[in-house]
């Protein structure tokens, strides 16, 4: 299922993370360029130097640097790590699939006490609070989140956990770049905090999807759903 066209621009290879969100390509021989990373993830097995990665000019030309990354290649597929479309991708997928059931209204950044979320749905069901998370990292066919310990994803399973606490329905939706992974699981030993958090959400009766999605260099596809576990 296509859920969001994205077409890349331009092919290089990795040189080297200069900042947490700055890369440096080289296009061809002697051209090199500065790269906007929209991940702050440490990306621990796609930041290798000679990686193949794909790129796509700058929505805004007065910015600092004109080219976004948008995937890195591996094995044999690219691996989409811009997160500023994650959002884009999720209401696609939620629109064309109701991994969550049916609904009537998608409203965007919903405000929950002092913080926000990324969607509220309203249905038959009744209202239902959901997070977006990117998955980058897997190991052994494991999708794992997160690949770097994450006060704001620490945060949102707090706010949902409240949610439920107040008998209020709350989601969590998993969007998996690495089309080999089967499950997706809390990577404890990065952030043992999130990992306790998603597993007592789990319990309350947090409803966990995960979506497998692909990119081709020119649109983002759903593969399949996979489980969450604890």
């Amino acid at each position: 299922m296509r859920l969001l066209n994205l077409p890349a621009d331009r092919e290089g290879r990795f040189v080297e993370r200069v900042n947490r969100f700055l890369i440096r390509v080289r296009l061809s021989p002697g051209e090199w360029v500065e790269v906007h990373l929209h991940d702050p993830g440490r990306l621990p097995d796609l930041l290798t130097p000679g990686r193949r990665v794909l790129l796509r000019h700058a929505a805004h030309s007065r910015r600092k640097t004109q080219w976004d990354l948008l995937a890195f290649r591996k094995k044999d597929y690219w691996c989409f790590c811009h997160s500023g479309y994650h959002r884009g991708v999720a209401e696609a997928l939620l629109r064309g699939t109701h991994p969550f059931g049916p609904f009537e209204e998608l409203r965007p950044e919903p405000g929950v006490g002092e913080g926000r979320l990324d969607f509220l749905l309203q249905g038959p069901a009744g209202e239902l609070w959901l997070e977006v998370k990117g998955v980058t990292w897997a190991r052994d066919r494991v999708g794992l989140f997160p690949d770097a310990p994450t006060l704001r994803g620490l945060r949102h399973l707090r706010l949902l956990t409240e949610l439920l606490d107040s008998d209020r329905r709350a989601g969590l939706l998993f969007l998996v770049f690495r089309r080999e992974v089967e499950e997706v699981r809390a990577a404890a030993e990065v952030d043992p905090d999130f990992a306790e958090a998603l597993a007592r959400a789990l319990d309350k009766g947090l409803a966990a999807r995960a979506a497998v999605l692909s990119y081709d260099g020119k649109a983002l596809y759903l593969e399949r759903f996979v489980p969450v576990r604890a």
